[in-house]
């Protein structure tokens, strides 16, 4: 359900042909029968890291850290409503607001807009 979300938000018309890859660790999620036909059903290729490499999915590894420490260990939540709710809300601060060094102090959907135009505006320079 995650996966089905997350891809219909950023490609509303469909990710097929569009080059998307998943980079994941070998675990029981991602290497589920079903999790794996929800990719292929939506045309995302699935990539692994190599066993025994923490490093290798870094970069998820540090944002699971940090919706931990930022939200889910602060709050007891009542009901599964109100946790998605709360989770929800924080996403959206994370993408939209949530300063990282990585990106020059920028939050996510900022730079990714930028980056966007910036690559679009070279191509139609070029």
């Amino acid at each position: 359900m995650a996966l089905d979300m997350a891809v219909n938000q950023q490609f509303p018309d469909g990710a097929r042909d569009k080059g998307l890859n998943l980079m994941s660790d070998n675990g029981c999620q991602p290497t589920s029968i079903s999790f794996m036909k929800a990719c292929g059903t939506l045309g995302v290729h699935q990539a692994f890291t190599s066993y025994n490499n923490p490093k290798g999915n870094a970069d998820t590894e540090r944002f699971m850290r940090t919706l931990k420490e930022e939200c889910l260990w602060l709050t007891e939540w009542t009901s599964y409503n109100e946790l998605v709710k709360d989770l929800d809300n924080w996403v959206e601060y994370y993408n939209g607001q949530y300063l990282h060094s990585a990106l020059g102090y920028k939050p996510p959907r900022q730079f990714e807009t930028e980056f966007h135009e910036s690559h679009n505006t070279l191509l139609v320079a070029a």
